[in-house]
Parts: C-alpha cells; sequence; structure tokens
C-alpha cells in the first residue's frame, strides 16, 4: 500500500511538471509577432517551408500562389488597424507600405523558385 501511494504521488507529481511545461498563450494559432506594433497571421491551409526572424521582420515561404499569399496578408494587416499607404506590383512581386497612427510597415511578396516570400518590417 505504501510503494503504491508513493508511485502515486511520483505519477502525479510527473504530470504536474509536464502540464507545467505546456505553454497556453491566448494568440491567435498561426499568428507571429514582428515587433512590438506588427502582428501577422499566416495563411490558413498553405505549407509554411521556412520561416526566418530578421532584425525588425520576419520572412515566411509558402508554396503556394502570388496573389492569394499578398491578398490575405493585406487584409491581415488592414484587419488589424493599419492602411495601406503605398502599392508597387510587378515582375512577379508586390510591394506594399502601410501606416497606423506614427508606425510604419513593410509588407514585400515574390515569387522565388517556385514558392512565395513574404517579407514583413517594421519601421
Amino acid at each position: 500500500m505504501v510503494g503504491r501511494m508513493k508511485w502515486l504521488v511520483g505519477a502525479m507529481l510527473l504530470s504536474s511538471v509536464a502540464l507545467a511545461q505546456i505553454r497556453v498563450t491566448p494568440e491567435t494559432p498561426g499568428a507571429l509577432v514582428i515587433g512590438a506594433e506588427v502582428r501577422i497571421a499566416l495563411v490558413p491551409g498553405l505549407v509554411v517551408v521556412e520561416r526566418v526572424a530578421e532584425p525588425r521582420g520576419i520572412v515566411v515561404v509558402y508554396r503556394g500562389r502570388l496573389a492569394e499569399v499578398y491578398a490575405h496578408h493585406h487584409r491581415d494587416l488592414v484587419a488589424r488597424g493599419w492602411t495601406r499607404v503605398k502599392l508597387q506590383v510587378g515582375d512577379g512581386r508586390y510591394r506594399s507600405e502601410y501606416r497606423r497612427g506614427r508606425a510604419k510597415a513593410r509588407l514585400e511578396v515574390r515569387e522565388r523558385r517556385g514558392q512565395v516570400e513574404v517579407r514583413v518590417k517594421e519601421g
């Protein structure tokens, strides 16, 4: 009986340690925080090939279509309160700049070797 109680207490301690290591955040699944002002949501249903943090930004590479990926990230930024102030389209590339108050963000989406590269920078 005493041996069984020790085992039960040990199992409870291990399970509480395991639960303590699970990180639960109230963030939207698939959302990436870039800096103090910029947050983006990943395109649902597309495969993320690569995700690389940069100083004041991030690069995400998808398997998908250029226009679809740009449209998603543009809508996401607008939904988060950003206003597009500049747009350049051409050569398999979209470049746009956004403002929210004094904060600035840049979104660049381009085709790269059959994949779509998204670069978001703050400031």
